[in-house]
Parts: structure tokens; sequence; C-alpha cells
């Protein structure tokens, strides 16, 4: 099988129990009808929920919602020294700590009992606002805390006067539901292969920045609400803009992610695009949310603002990247390890990163997971 079978549901605590190899797709697919939702929703439809626990991935507003932690309730966990074991905040709750945000290390996860909400509509009322710098940005959060979705885009172009402009979105549920029949586009998702069709990139300083210049044109002039299903709204960048990622085309893209805290963010805006301007990377785009939370473990978590870099793969995207390490190692600010990252930044930014490696060997002495991921960053 897929390993991606409902087990259990109970309509009166609203809790579902699946197994780990269920996509977000099909778990919405069944919850839909049932006018249920799982409220952090990461980029892409098509990731499993056990990636989800092992990622601690976060949604549309981690300023409201938390993490993946916090719609999680059980775990079942196999590891062959331990055998099958239920993991929640009250039963051993070590290993539940140590298993959302751990990278798979902890062992197989079988099921995953979560924690679901009402779904209130199946749409979302959009207002638009425009975004003058990546610091008028977080203004524009503080004012806008309680959405249901909010992010902004940006200029990435170091080569223009208006690096950092963009545009703000606010996103609310709408009132009731027009269809009982919820709108689930299937679309393939975007993998190495089918990005390499496209053997060039699109993507360069000229093209991004008129891209951006019509885009932000466009969204900014005339109305500034719009309604848009749920699943779009959802999932962005599964659905009906999933070209821009493949755009990047058959050499892909990078993307650099950090939660910077509230009360450094403008320091760190301001270094950051210096060394943007002189260092003059191929830097598409650049995403912002707001963040709150309590960083633990390897966890990507805590209070303030997240900034997401997409950049063309390229020397100098690397040269540029290194000295990017330096700069949220002198801010406290922590990467997020499953966009890519290294030892050395990951071993300074994450102040419980040698009580994860001793938590999980005290748990598994002889280390029986490992990965690529774990080996590069030493754990």
């Amino acid at each position: 099988t897929s390993f991606n079978r409902i087990l259990e549901f109970d309509a009166k605590s609203q809790t579902v129990v699946v197994e780990s190899g269920i996509t977000l797709r099909e778990l919405l697919q069944w919850s839909f009808r049932k006018k249920l939702f799982l409220k952090i929703q990461p980029g892409h439809p098509d990731i499993t929920l056990g990636g989800c626990v092992a990622a601690n991935v976060h949604g549309k507003n981690p300023h409201k919602d938390g993490t993946f932690i916090d719609v999680v309730l059980e775990i079942k966990l196999f590891h062959p020294d331990h055998g099958l074991m239920t993991l929640s905040r009250t039963r051993n709750s070590n290993i539940f700590e140590l298993t959302c945000g751990g990278l798979g290390l902890t062992g197989i996860i079988i099921s995953v009992k979560l924690q679901l909400d009402v779904l209130p509509s199946d749409r979302m009322i959009f207002e638009t606002t425009p975004i003058e710098s990546m610091m008028d940005a977080v203004e524009f959060f503080k004012n806008n805390l309680d959405a249901d979705f909010i992010s902004s885009w940006h200029d990435g172009s170091p080569l223009k006067k208006n690096f950092g402009r963009g545009v703000g979105y606010e996103g609310v549920f709408a009132d009731g539901f027009k269809s009982n029949k919820l709108i689930m586009p299937k679309k393939k998702a975007l993998t190495s292969y089918s990005r390499a069709s496209l053997p060039f990139s699109v993507w360069n300083k000229t093209t991004a920045a008129m891209a951006y210049s019509f885009y932000r044109k466009r969204e900014i002039t005339g109305s500034k609400t719009y309604e848009r299903n749920v699943f779009d709204s959802m999932f962005p960048f599964g659905g009906s803009t999933k070209s821009f990622h493949l755009f990047f085309g058959k050499n892909g893209f990078t993307e650099y992610q950090i939660l910077v805290p509230f009360n450094k963010v403008e320091e760190f805006v301001n270094d950051v695009t210096k060394l943007i301007k002189i260092e003059k990377p191929p830097l598409i785009v650049i995403f912002m949310k707001p963040f709150n939370g309590n960083q633990k473990y390897l966890r990507y978590s805590g209070s303030g603002i997240t900034i997401a870099l997409d950049f063309q793969r390229s020397p100098i995207t690397d040269k540029t990247l290194s000295k990017l390490d330096d700069i949220i190692i002198s801010y406290g600010a922590i990467p997020n390890i499953i966009k890519g990252s290294n030892k050395r930044i990951v071993q300074n930014c994450f102040p419980e990163y040698h009580k994860f490696i001793d938590e999980l060997k005290k748990f598994d002495p002889r280390r029986i997971y490992k990965s690529d991921v774990s080996e590069k960053l030493g754990l």
C-alpha cells in the first residue's frame, strides 16, 4: 500500500488518525467533505504527513497558528530497539519533542493523530497592500497579525532602486460556502525531472525585474480585494502559480530561509541589503512572514520575521550564501534546515544543537537512523 489510510476519526473532538504516508492533498480531500481542515499548511499539497512532522513545517500565518507540532496530538513511532511506541505531550514526551522537527532520526513514524479545525468557507478574501521596502512589510505584519493568511513578496533585483518593493497579502476566510464540492485541482508535483524539461532559466535580473514590476502594478492597481478558492489560497505554488519555480529551469534554484528576532530585523535587513547590492547575486524574489513560538532543539520556530530568499544557482550565489551565514550567526537568527544548511551555521545558531545530539544518543545509542542531512550537519 501507499501507507496513506485514514485510521480513526472522532467527530466530536474533530481529531483524526492517519498513516504517515498520506499527503496533505489526500487528507484535505477527505476532510473538506466534512468541512474540516488542517490549519497548518506548508507550500505544497503533495507533502506527506510524516514529512510534515519530521520537518515541523509551518503554514500561512505561523504567528497566529504556530508550527506543525501545534496540531500533532500523538505519534506512533517504530524503532527496532524500542518497538512500537506511543508519543505525546504526556507519554514519552521527550521522544515526542525529539521527533517533531527531528528530521526522521528517531525512527519510522507509523501514524499521527491530528487536531482538525472547522473550515469556515470554500473561499478566501484577500486584500493587497503596496509594500515599499522589507521594513515596510514588518509594519504591515504588525497591523494584521490576526489574519488567516499573511505574507509579502519583494523584488530581489540588486541592480534596481526598487529592491525590496513588493506586495503584502492579508487573507481571511469568506462567510459560508458557495458550493459543497470544493475545488481541488490535480497538479503534478514540481520535481527536478519536470523542471529539467526547460533547459534554461527564464529568470534573470532583467526578466525578474520586468515581471515583478508588471505583477506589482497589476496587484495594487484597481480593486485591492479579490476572492480565491481555498485550495489555491493554501497552495499557491502547488496550484495556479507553479510556473514560477518551473521557470528556474534545469539548473534549479536555492532558497535561503531564516528566522530573525523582531528586535533585530531592521539591522539585519540593512546588512543583507548591503551584501546583496555589493555581491549582486542572481536573487530573484524575497518572501516574508511573521512568526511566533518557542524554539527547541532544531525546530524552525521562534518569535520574529521569517525571510526566504530565492536565488538562481551560481558561483556568485554560493559566495553570497557563505557571507549570509556569517550575518545570521552574528544576529542570533536561525536557518530553516530543510531548505539546506551546513554544520557550522546549525551548530552556531541553534542553542540546543548539542542537547539534541545527546538526547538522540540516549534514546538510540546505536544511531540506527541516519541520512545525508544528518551526516552533513554532524548529527
